[in-house]
């Protein structure tokens, strides 16, 4: 009985004062759904993974490069003997699986008379299955992956190729230049989980490099191999890490390596926290991680607020309510129920309206946020705990403060009337609104200095041209060489075609599609150094056809030898930063040197300008430049203008022309360079959204605040406007004290935000200059939308008939 009285109270008291009341729910509904949505993200970042119940025993092994003590270079891949050999010699490692990636980035396979291309192509060895934990759906584990030319295929292939998972037997055959490999499918296992760094669709048997594609089990002179170890159960990851370092110092003693490192890396925190060269995949940022979630909190903390706020100032309406109460027998404890019932009500509406905001938010939030297409979130048992979890925090956050300040009325001075006359819970007031509107001039300036970071550096000069330019995946064939020069002639058959090139690979694919080597140096060095340089292989029309500026010496021309396979006399083309490395002051004084290359010599026959073969925020990188005029990766075709769909079909149609055993495979050059900002436009989006909704709760608490102190004043709105008070002046009036407010929250937040957005621009290469107005934009909109909050109360209260307003009490 006593619940439903206050359940009639409650309703009464939230639909009389039904402004605050939308207010509130609105102000909690978001502040509630931002939050769910983030943590749902946090949680699927924090997941990688945890569907492997071995993940906690599992390391990666990676490379660090020294240079004169210090760390130089890292890399992902390693020697294929290491694994086996830290089996052999460590007593913490029970396991080891190596997975070598093929024929980045894609493989051409042939099932029956059609070519495919497939993404994540990995050879491993028979371990992988138990480490990785991938059951078979088809075949059996016992002796698989012991023999060349085994194939195990993900469903999702299987079905896509097969229209069956049951595919047990088939073949298929694998393109290479020197032929196709026919490999038999000896398994079918699960797709790879959304929240694993390791993703293929495809593994090939580990024998299989030995025997086709040159690989060797001795080979420590290159590392292309991922190796992971299984570490035993009474093993500690810090006990391992001592005893692989002592590993790799004998490793140096032995001479299988030099100036190399070998370093463990647990597989649970690659996803966040490694950022080496050769990564599987993009990884995602740590920090941004958990940056977005403390904004999250801080657009729930800010919810809170205004509920807090827009309770605590309505308390002088309901102080004679609470007197009287107080006055016929009403506990504290009663009058604390009351209003907890309240808040529970709200709390429960704001709940209901912020899943739905999530439902209808949901597939906006899993494009902008990166997340897999599968992703849900209603089907998540954890999705429904934080609910809960989050409404008992709001109940709890919301409802405490409110409760105690009613509840603590005196009857007597209540009832007497100079309650009104009192100023508790002003100071509480401002201060919260002083910290909100901190919060919102924060994530606002950051906000501004993340766009104009992000744009600032597609504004920078690349060095190198992209636009009208179409890059084409070569044929894996035999044949695919000796048919080159006619395709060529073809292209530059037509008037929009202006040059076609040839190269291992292009700008956009970022550093890892290149080779990399150490030890060279000039041949006269003094001081010998370890640093690592890049190597990509190209025509003689690369350099013209990308816009490369070519300093000093030549270009490749025809009378240029390969340097692969073996040349007596490499020559080859150097970017200013490998200059800067060797101590070279000019261009010029670079022509004609000679380099200590693999144990050759070589010579310096050109230099070009340094430009970004990946995306600004990276600092250049060293360049060595090989020649080579084989069609064995990437033509890249430039067009003088005209359509784009126009010369794609015309490119596709010559191609297929030439090369009717191979798939067309072809990606535009800018696009694909822009590929590599999609972490920052990721997180320019989400950043900007929560942003939006901190701006929102806090407009929405302001404009009550004002809408309540507007009605308390509007007798003296009626007074003072008799007496000539224009509209203006009473504007200034009602604002005066939000306005100070307002100012001392940009005092506080201004130099809060400069130092956290300094930190966060010290990640990039490239990054823009902290201007004043960066800081003042924001400082300016915050003002504007505090006048228009109030203002829109304000001037519609002015504007009534003083006679109204003098009766309006």
């Amino acid at each position: 009985m006593m619940l439903t009285n206050y359940l009639k109270i409650a309703y009464r008291n939230l639909v009389l004062n039904n402004t605050f009341t939308l207010i509130n729910v609105a102000g909690l509904a978001a502040g509630l759904a931002v939050a769910l949505l983030i943590i749902q993200y946090v949680r699927f970042e924090l997941s990688y993974e945890n569907t492997n119940p071995l993940a906690d025993r599992l390391v990666r092994l990676t490379l660090d490069y020294t240079n004169g003590g210090t760390v130089d270079y890292q890399d992902t891949e390693t020697n294929p003997p290491l694994g086996p050999k830290v089996k052999r010699e460590m007593n913490e490692v029970v396991n080891y699986t190596r997975a070598y990636p093929i024929d980045e980035p894609t493989v051409t396979v042939k099932i029956g008379e059609t070519y495919h291309l497939v993404d994540k192509v990995y050879a491993v060895d028979s371990s992988f299955f138990s480490m990785f934990n991938y059951p078979l759906l088809r075949g059996n584990r016992n002796g698989i992956f012991t023999r060349p030319r085994q194939v195990v295929l993900t469903q999702k292939m299987a079905l896509t190729y097969f229209k069956t998972p049951d595919v047990l037997g088939k073949t298929l055959k694998i393109a290479r230049p020197e032929g196709n490999i026919l490999v038999k499918i000896v398994g079918v296992v699960p797709d790879s989980p959304a929240n694993t760094h390791l993703k293929f669709d495809m593994l090939l048997s580990y024998p299989t490099m030995l025997s086709d594609f040159g690989e060797r089990e001795d080979n420590w002179n290159g590392n292309n191999t991922l190796t992971y170890l299984q570490l035993a159960d009474n093993a500690s990851y810090e006990g391992f890490t001592k005893s692989l370092a002592a590993f790799s110092n004998r490793l140096v003693s032995e001479k299988r390596i030099t100036n190399e490192r070998v370093i463990g890396q647990k597989i649970g925190d690659i996803h966040l926290y490694s950022h080496k060269n050769f990564e599987t995949e993009p990884n995602g940022e740590a920090r941004s991680v958990y940056f977005l979630l403390g904004v999250a909190f801080l657009v729930l903390l800010s919810a809170f607020v205004n509920y807090v706020n827009l309770t605590t100032s309505k308390a002088l309406d309901r102080a004679r309510e609470i007197g009287m109460r107080k006055v016929v027998g009403s506990t504290q404890r009663q009058i604390k129920t009351q209003i907890f019932v309240e808040t529970i009500l709200i709390n429960i509406v704001a709940g209901a309206l912020a899943v739905l905001l999530v439902a209808f938010l949901r597939p906006v939030f899993v494009e902008v946020a990166g997340l897999p297409e599968g992703f849900t979130v209603f089907q998540d048992v954890f999705f429904w705990e934080s609910v809960g979890l989050f409404l008992l925090l709001s109940i709890g956050v919301s409802g405490f403060y409110p409760a105690f300040v009613l509840s603590s009325f005196d009857p007597i001075t209540v009832l007497k009337g100079n309650f009104s006359r009192s100023v508790k819970g002003t100071l509480l007031r401002k201060s919260l609104v002083v910290f909100q509107f901190a919060i919102t001039l924060i994530l606002l300036v950051q906000m501004f200095v993340v766009y104009r970071q992000v744009n600032f550096l597609r504004e920078q000069n690349l060095g190198v041209t992209l636009d009208r330019t179409l890059v084409v995946k070569a044929p894996v064939g035999s044949n695919a060489q000796k048919d080159y020069g006619r395709f060529r002639q073809m292209l530059l058959n037509q008037a929009q075609i202006k040059a076609v090139s040839l190269s291992s690979t292009v700008p956009g694919l970022g550093a890892n599609q290149m080779s990399t080597t150490t030890g060279v140096n000039l041949s006269n060095a003094v001081k010998k150094t370890s640093y690592n340089y890049y190597l990509t292989q190209i025509d003689t029309s690369f350099i013209d056809l990308m816009g490369i500026q070519l300093l000093a010496g030549k270009n490749f021309d025809a009378t240029t030898k390969p340097a692969f396979p073996e040349a007596t006399n490499r020559q080859f083309i150097v970017n200013e930063e490998v200059l800067r490395l060797w101590g070279i002051a000019t261009p010029e004084e670079a022509i004609g040197k000679r380099v200590d290359l693999w144990g050759q010599q070589a010579t310096i026959r050109g230099v070009v300008n340094n430009y970004h073969y990946e995306s600004p925020k990276a600092p250049y990188i060293p360049i060595i430049h090989l020649y080579s005029p084989n069609f064995s990766a990437f033509a890249s075709v430039k067009f003088t203008g005209g359509n784009a769909r126009e010369q794609l079909a015309t490119l596709k149609k010559i191609y297929e022309a030439n090369f009717p055993y191979s798939p067309f495979s072809y990606f535009f050059m800018d696009s694909e360079y822009d590929k590599q900002y999609k972490a920052d436009d990721r997180f320019q989006q989400v950043f900007g959204a929560l942003t939006g909704f901190a701006i929102l709760i806090s407009c929405l608490g302001l404009f009550g605040l004002a809408t309540f102190t507007v009605s308390k004043r509007t007798k003296e709105i009626g007074i003072r406007k008799v007496i000539g008070a224009s509209t203006t002046n009473l504007m200034l009036l009602l604002s005066k004290d939000f306005i100070k407010t307002v100012l001392l929250s940009i005092l506080i937040g201004l130099p809060i935000t400069y130092f956290l957005v300094d930190n966060w621009l010290t990640t990039y290469a490239v990054r823009i200059e902290l201007s004043w107005w960066l800081f003042a934009a924001p400082a300016l909109f915050v003002m504007v939308l505090v006048l228009l909050s109030i203002g829109s109360k304000t001037i519609a209260t002015a504007l009534m008939n003083p006679v109204k307003s003098l009766r309006s009490e």
